[in-house]
């Protein structure tokens, strides 16, 4: 059977005519039903489409195609607009311009308005991330609670319908840093100021009253070194196989005492600069080159490397049964020098 016949309402399929068990079915989309061809039965009524609405404007002289289309609904936006009218060239459709105005005046709310550019602005800090827009609907959830909570009454009204932009930004990077840190693809406070401009106390700040504020809301406890150590390596430019050993390491102390409590970005700084003293990768890797990309100082990262040292015997053990090729070359006062 032809899948154009085929029809999907709510949970069912609808494949056949059920007076008639034929399986020419067309739809009328004006009326919103499904009708056989062969009895004339109309099968389901008064369907509601779901899909972008399209509309024609005989009245738009700019294009051949009169044709346009809304953009899907918004499930946060309280008047659930689709399209925004653009202005156009000023004087050369009349009728655009006096659309526009009735839109903004009487359609398109302030709270929306401010919502909307809040979103693109979201788009675009996830795009310079690099991050999966898969998380942009978490984000946006996020901040349109954080939003709520801010300005709304109890009787459904709002204080206020926007915010200020550096307000509006700290709660935007520190929503990203949330549901990065819960979706398992944390990133640092200095990659969030990097990004969006906020400082990282003021975007730390924020992170507390939100999770202060917002019931239910926590930042993810879960302990990993792994995707800090990756990442930081990959923007070192170093090699594969120095990942592979800087996470090892950072996974046998991790949990040790001296070294449990401490950030895990320092534990993955100061496991990178360990791997790059080892003598055969032969890395041109400095300890200031590290600073700067991990975001931590270099007095922090030896006060890391220090507190590992107890455990350099426990390290090596691990290294070698992972690995037993490096067993004949890691020097172990090369491989963890004394601090």
């Amino acid at each position: 059977m032809n899948n154009s016949n085929r029809f999907f309402h709510t949970t069912q399929t609808i494949e056949q005519c059920t007076d008639c068990g034929g399986e020419d079915l067309i739809e009328d989309r004006k009326q919103g039903d499904i009708v056989c061809r062969n009895c004339g039965l109309v099968i389901l009524g008064h369907i509601v489409d779901f899909t972008s609405e399209w509309r024609s404007f005989a009245d738009d002289q700019r294009t051949n195609d009169p044709n346009r289309v809304g953009g899907p609904l918004h499930p946060l936006l309280e008047s659930s607009i689709g399209t925004l009218i653009s202005k156009g060239l000023r004087g050369s459709n009349s009728l655009n311009e006096r659309l526009v105005k009735v839109q903004n005046q009487n359609r398109i709310q302030k709270t929306d308005r401010f919502l909307i550019q809040t979103f693109n602005k979201i788009i675009i800090f996830l795009e310079k991330a690099f991050l999966s827009q898969g998380l942009k609907e978490k984000v946006e959830e996020l901040f349109k609670l954080y939003f709520n909570h801010l300005t709304l009454r109890t009787d459904g009204s709002r204080t206020k319908c926007t915010l200020r932009n550096d307000e509006t930004l700290s709660i935007i990077a520190a929503s990203i840093f949330i549901v990065c840190r819960n979706e398992g693809v944390p990133r640092t406070f200095k990659e969030i100021s990097e990004i969006t401009k906020v400082p990282k106390k003021e975007i730390g700040a924020r992170v507390r009253a939100i999770e202060k504020s917002l019931w239910g809301v926590r930042i993810s406890k879960g302990r990993n070194t792994e995707n800090f150590v990756s990442r930081f390596c990959s923007q070192l430019g170093l090699p594969s196989g120095v990942w592979k050993i800087a996470e090892n390491i950072a996974k046998v102390v991790r949990e040790k005492d001296g070294l449990y409590g401490r950030t895990y970005i320092s534990i993955a700084a100061a496991a990178i600069y360990i791997v790059s003293q080892m003598p055969f990768y032969n890395l041109r890797c400095t300890l200031k080159e590290i600073s700067e990309t991990t975001g931590v100082s270099e007095m922090t990262i030896r006060a890391a490397q220090k507190a590992m040292y107890p455990y350099r015997n426990e390290i090596l053990k691990f290294l070698t049964q992972k690995d037993p090729k490096l067993e004949g070359y890691i020097d172990l006062p090369l491989f963890l020098p004394s601090p």
